[in-house]
């Protein structure tokens, strides 16, 4: 017993510990399939080839080219990254796609732990914490390993830009904290950290590391690549449109209310308004009032995290901040267990499992860590003057919902493609039935609908400003790409839209142009 106390309470055992945690899920990764790291890789090979473009944001387009190259078993969707993530990623291309995954993992490892021992370092955090957070945090550390993803690196460049504006070293926290944010854009937040907290010149800093990197990204790939990232991209990211239109394992605020106002956009996008605004205002009150930085650096982290409209495991890497800063100087009470076993859930609970159930139940994540956070920051209601938050959120609200106009919308149309395969992206009539192609990790697949063919005319139906018109007649009016519509036996008009799905990952919809309903 004398010897496990003296061993856990060795800042040496715990961190080589964490290590080999590390390592074994690093290991693991090498035999596991490419995943996200793919994306990242095989962007900067196509921009090292001179063949990076517009077109890497469409999936089908990025996994023909990915076929072409010679790759198997991969499948690509590189939106909603930002192009500097190629252009970052391209020293890697110079090895192949095994050893740069490999490399990547080694370099990840290497800085998590590094920002680990600064972390608890700096604030003096009990060593036996160390052995808690390669357990608390196992999912998201498996999965960002084996996926290869990018956030154990992000966890480093925050965690280094935030103890570097702990120490008044704005150059250097402008440094890390541009490349987050060229990496990942959520970052972003930060000026609005910076702002709350009159940090003038740290938002100087921070502001021209952001323009010097787009700068060099804009020199390397090009105007148009960004001008379409910024007005395609971006947009429908912060709208939740990154595959399907509702994905539950996201656990997001915004997925959630999504499925609970699904027959009424209007009050989604103003309960979403609302509930976005709260935050943003309650975030100014915490900002100017706390005093504890590593609280306060935690809110602006469970914040980014909250505000997302997506998420992941590895997001949840992100909680680390908040767990360290609950433990620093505290014993193992029961109470702090109890906590503990709360990051615990979040980061481990298999969401999937729960796909099944009714709304709330269907997003235990998400409310696991609302209870988190109204543990962690209940303190800070005292800070808040709640007059001035209805005196903001109540015009802006009404503002905001007066500037709202309905949609027109379409003719009544029918999906006639299953989810289950995401990348659609063509069709054909084979044996008089209508056919669909999708792909996946297998390349190109072939799935059939439920629609008899017996004349097919694509030259009745035209696409005009990215909408379809039949006889003069627009039919559709949502947003979104559209291609291939075609008409069907005389009477269905047959096309492909992405509208409130990812760029590219393409539903077939009809539209019945001789009766009230669909084919």
């Amino acid at each position: 017993m004398k010897l496990l106390n003296k061993m856990i309470s060795n800042p040496a055992v715990g961190y080589v510990f964490l290590t080999l945690v590390c390592g074994a899920f690093l290991v693991e990764a090498i035999t596991f399939i490419p995943h996200d790291f793919s994306n990242y890789y095989l962007s900067a090979t196509l921009l090292k080839n001179g063949a990076f473009s517009t077109s890497v944001y469409f999936p089908h387009v990025f996994n023909t080219e990915i076929a072409q190259m010679g790759y198997e078993g991969v499948f690509g969707s590189y939106a909603p990254n930002t192009p500097f993530l190629a252009t970052f990623f391209a020293p890697f291309t110079y090895v192949s796609l095994g050893a740069a995954k490999i490399i990547f993992n080694l370099l990840s490892l290497f800085l998590f732990v590094y920002s680990a021992y600064r972390l608890v370092s700096t604030f003096k955090i009990r060593t036996f914490y160390l052995f808690a957070i390669p357990i608390i945090f196992i999912i998201p550390l498996r999965n960002s390993f084996l996926f290869g993803q990018v956030y154990l690196l992000l966890f480093f460049l925050l965690s280094e830009g935030f103890l570097a504006y702990r120490k008044g070293k704005h150059i250097k926290m402008g440094l890390f904290w541009g490349i987050a944010i060229l990496l990942k854009v959520f970052p972003l937040l930060l000026f609005g950290f910076l702002l709350f907290k009159k940090k003038y010149k740290a938002i100087m800093y921070l502001a021209l590391v952001c323009i010097v990197l787009l700068a060099v990204s804009v020199l390397i790939q090009g105007v148009e690549v960004w001008e379409f990232y910024f007005s395609a991209v971006l947009p429908r990211a912060g709208n939740g449109e990154i595959t399907l239109e509702f994905v539950q394992n996201y656990q997001s605020v915004f997925m959630f209310l999504k499925g609970v106002f699904a027959s009424d956009a209007f009050l989604f996008t103003m309960v979403l308004f609302v509930f976005k605004m709260l935050l943003l205002i309650l975030s100014y009150f915490v900002t100017r009032k706390e005093r504890s930085l590593l609280k306060l650096f935690s809110f602006w982290m469970v914040l980014s995290i909250l505000l997302s409209p997506y998420g992941s495991t590895y997001t949840n890497i992100l909680l680390l901040f908040p767990m360290l800063f609950f433990v620093r100087g505290k014993r193992l009470t029961p109470k702090t267990f109890v906590i503990l076993g709360v990051f615990f859930l979040i980061c481990n609970l298999p969401v999937d499992r729960f796909s099944e159930l009714s709304l709330p139940w269907s997003f235990p994540r998400l409310g696991l860590l609302l209870i988190l956070i109204a543990i962690l920051f209940r303190n800070n209601l005292k800070q808040v003057s709640w007059k001035w938050v209805v005196a903001i959120l109540l015009p802006a609200g009404i503002i905001y919902g007066f500037f709202q106009t309905p949609k027109e919308q379409t003719e009544e149309f029918t999906v006639i493609t299953p989810d289950e395969h995401i990348l659609k992206y063509d069709y054909s009539v084979k044996e008089g039935t209508l056919v669909y192609y999708y792909w996946n990790q297998k390349g190109r697949n072939e799935g059939a609908t439920e629609l008899s063919v017996r004349s097919i005319d694509s030259l009745s139906v035209t696409l005009i400003d990215n909408q379809v018109f039949y006889k003069n007649e627009q039919l559709t009016f949502e947003d979104g790409n559209k291609h291939k519509p075609a008409l069907i036996n005389g009477n269905t008009v047959v096309y492909f839209s992405d509208d409130g799905r990812g760029i590219g990952f393409y539903q077939l919809r009809a539209i019945d142009v001789q009766s009230d309903k669909t084919f």
